[in-house]
């Protein structure tokens, strides 16, 4: 883990040259030296730009925007501590080396040319990050758009603006996307305390640039868009370390399956490594949202407000329609709405018309002025029933907006704090209006949906601090057999199995204390009869082959069997089904087992190629890839974590025991999954693991199918 002061210079230095300063006003580097000296493409003016040294470094020499040239950077007056290059990609080794020599730490490589072009820009690439580390240089980009750091007047980029000084760190891997949220940023009145872009990251990472913004004072909320993360682990490690004391709000570009290598299991083909960012995100108390409208109100609520200390919400309004719409809106995302109490309903009958809608959404009617906005709002703030507030304003012809924004931050000035307040005055964005509030601390989101969404991210964050330790286990299980694991994979793997047949695979994982449904196996019809008999019916039969990997694709299942002649007549027919789909596939046996009916669960694992065994659960059965009704968490396991991707299931409830059947014991589940967790971490080889049907039953959890892929190799041992 690097030292986060090590990106001091690119936050925070006195002096900048920029090497590439072209007098051709649609370069780059132009750009750049403009940028640097005025804070913008639009400024002529000096003191809104950066007031530390800005130098220009291009070998021709001469003089740009009235400042003079250097032919080198050892021709400047003194050592910069940021150097910002625009040159092509092979002069940057010889830029790099002489910065070095200088004694500058700090370089942002705007020049494209990289591993964006394929192989050969890799290997340029990673010979810069290697040069980088020997010389002791931090590196941004390449590929990137620069830095901003607007409380310092601090436009080292190519962004045709700076944003005003606010307290949300922006990290972006795409420069496009800071240029439009800092237009964003304009037209809404609000600030960002930095803007960063970080390109193709041969150096600095996303979490390097995380834990400076999580020490920066300036910084209230952390706001990151990403692709993908060249180093999951030190992300992880840093936003487990920041979470607890700074809010950190995300969205991830690429979200589809298409780029998925989705494995043969089910957990492969539903997760992706979406599945497993998401996991990421939810293990480590990031927030994702799934708009950029979303992100930004969240970031901008969770910058300047506190977290909900609950999930009540009230709105306050002096419009019907959009009251009604923000109201919808809340229970879209499964806000509560506050239910007002008879003391607060008798305090806003003393302060408002008689009229007056006397419940939530609040509406305060029409001619409301400011006094009675006021009046109306610190009762919402004092009212215990209610744990955040939206306050909703259209303008009428009595009406003074910026007179009621006042009065809005008086109230939050007093009495914020404990609860936060969105505030939607409705199409005056970009109006005075806006800007009072935000630089009062209220967000003023035009929008009264998007301003529930900003609430709706306060309320995710307290719930979310709000977290408790998991409870001890209530139950009292044997510890899992791990040793007994490893004699059945090794087994398997004398075997020439990769893909154990079932009977190995329950063994595996009934050593790790799965609880399975009584079974037997057969090699013909004439046994598997004999087996039957004796277990008592109904039973189901099932194909035992390595040559197959979901046995319901090709028949391989017959349920409902009653006697030893359905017996034999299954065996005879799962032979033929086989056949028919796929003539080679061996047949090793048969598995008889006692039928077990109840509601389905699905456990699996998958390997992520970036970060590792990804661990699903969710609502299984022959169906689980069309209902995807899954959740996700990465390995290693804690029991809360366990308890949480179990709470994530959205048919909850069916596991409550909807029309009369069994219901889940939660805590027995949550067993399930660490004791999974603990095979995979024990033995790496396991590539993909599916325990598919878990049927909730009135004795308890029955396992009812496995499936167990190994790798090849030698095998891991515990």
């Amino acid at each position: 883990m690097s030292n986060p002061r090590s990106l001091d210079p690119f936050f925070a230095p006195e002096s900048v040259a920029v090497v590439g300063a072209s007098t051709r006003a649609s370069s780059v580097g132009y750009a750049v030296f403009r940028n640097l000296l005025f804070g913008g493409k639009h400024s002529d003016d000096r003191d809104r730009g950066f007031h530390g040294e800005v130098w220009g470094v291009n070998p021709k020499g001469g003089e740009l925007l009235g400042e003079p040239l250097y032919a080198s950077l050892t021709a400047l007056p003194a050592a910069p501590d940021l150097v910002v290059v625009a040159i092509p990609p092979q002069f940057i080794p010889g830029t790099l080396t002489e910065a070095a020599g200088l004694g500058t730490r700090a370089m942002i490589v705007i020049s494209a040319g990289f591993a964006e072009l394929g192989a050969e820009g890799k290997a340029l690439q990673d010979a810069l990050a290697r040069q980088a580390a020997e010389l002791g240089v931090r590196l941004i980009g390449p590929n990137c758009l620069g830095v901003i750091r607007p409380s310092l007047q601090l436009n080292a980029s190519f962004a045709a603006a700076s944003p005003a000084p606010g307290r949300i760190g922006l990290l972006s891997q795409s420069g496009a996307l800071v240029t439009g949220l800092i237009s964003c940023c304009e037209r809404e009145r609000f600030g960002l305390s930095a803007a960063v872009s970080l390109g193709a990251k041969a150096d600095v990472e996303d979490e390097d640039v995380l834990r400076w913004l999580a020490d920066d004072d300036e910084t209230g909320c952390l706001a990151i868009y990403m692709e993908a993360l060249t180093d999951p682990a030190g992300f992880i490690s840093a936003a487990l370390a920041i979470s607890p004391s700074k809010p950190i709000v995300a969205i991830k570009g690429g979200t589809t399956a298409a780029g998925a290598q989705a494995a043969s299991s089910h957990t492969g083909s539903l997760a992706g490594s979406v599945a497993a960012y998401r996991a990421a995100f939810a293990q480590t108390g990031v927030l994702e949202a799934t708009t950029v409208g979303e992100f930004l109100a969240w970031a901008r609520a969770l910058a300047y407000q506190p977290p909900a200390p609950g999930e009540r919400v009230a709105i306050l309004t002096n419009a019907g329609g959009p009251g009604v719409l923000a109201a919808d809106a809340a229970t879209r995302r499964g806000l509560t709405l506050a239910e007002l109490a008879p003391a607060t309903r008798e305090r806003l009958d003393a302060v408002l018309p008689s009229v007056w809608s006397h419940g939530n959404p609040v509406d305060v009617i029409g001619d409301a002025d400011s006094e009675r906005y006021g009046r109306a709002l610190e009762i919402l703030f004092e009212a215990p029933e209610v744990d955040a507030i939206v306050l909703i304003m259209t303008e009428q012809a009595m009406t003074d907006p910026l007179e009621t924004a006042a009065a809005i931050a008086e109230v939050h000035e007093r009495l914020g704090g404990t609860k936060p307040l969105v505030a939607s005055f409705i199409g005056l964005d970009g109006t005075p209006v806006g800007a009072y509030l935000d630089e009062r601390g209220v967000p003023e989101i035009s929008l009264p949906e998007l301003a529930v969404a900003a609430i709706d991210g306060s309320v995710r964050r307290g719930r979310w601090l709000r977290r408790t330790p998991a409870p001890p286990p209530s139950l009292d299980l044997p510890a899992p057999n791990l040793g007994a694991a490893r004699a059945h994979l090794d087994a398997a793997r004398a075997a020439g199995q990769t893909n154990l047949d079932l009977a190995l695979a329950r063994e595996v994982l009934a050593a790790c204390g799965l609880p399975y449904n009584y079974s037997g196996t057969a090699t013909d019809a004439n046994e598997a009869a004999k087996v039957a008999a004796e277990m008592g019916f109904p039973v189901v039969v099932k194909l035992i082959s390595p040559d197959v990997v979901h046995k319901s694709d090709v028949g391989g299942v017959v349920l409902d069997v009653i006697d030893a002649d359905g017996v034999r007549a299954a065996c005879a027919k799962i032979r033929q089904r086989v056949a028919e789909h796929d003539p080679e596939a061996r047949i090793t046996g048969f598995t008889i087992e006692e039928q077990i009916k109840g509601t389905e669960v699905i456990v699996g694992m998958s390997r992520d190629p970036s970060f590792g065994p990804l661990l699903m659960v969710g609502m299984g059965g022959i169906f689980v890839e069309v209902y995807k009704d899954v959740a996700f968490r990465l390995l290693p396991l804690t029991r809360r974590d366990a308890l949480d991707v179990i709470d994530e299931v959205r048919a909850q409830a069916l596991f409550d025991g909807a029309r009369n059947q069994p219901v889940l014991n939660r805590d027995e589940l949550a067993e399930v999954l660490l004791r999974v967790s603990a095979l995979v971490e024990a033995y790496p080889e396991i590539r993909e693991l599916d325990v598919n049907p878990l049927v909730i039953t009135r004795r308890g959890l029955v396992a009812i199918d496995a499936r167990v892929v190994i790798g090849e190799g030698e095998p891991a041992h515990a």
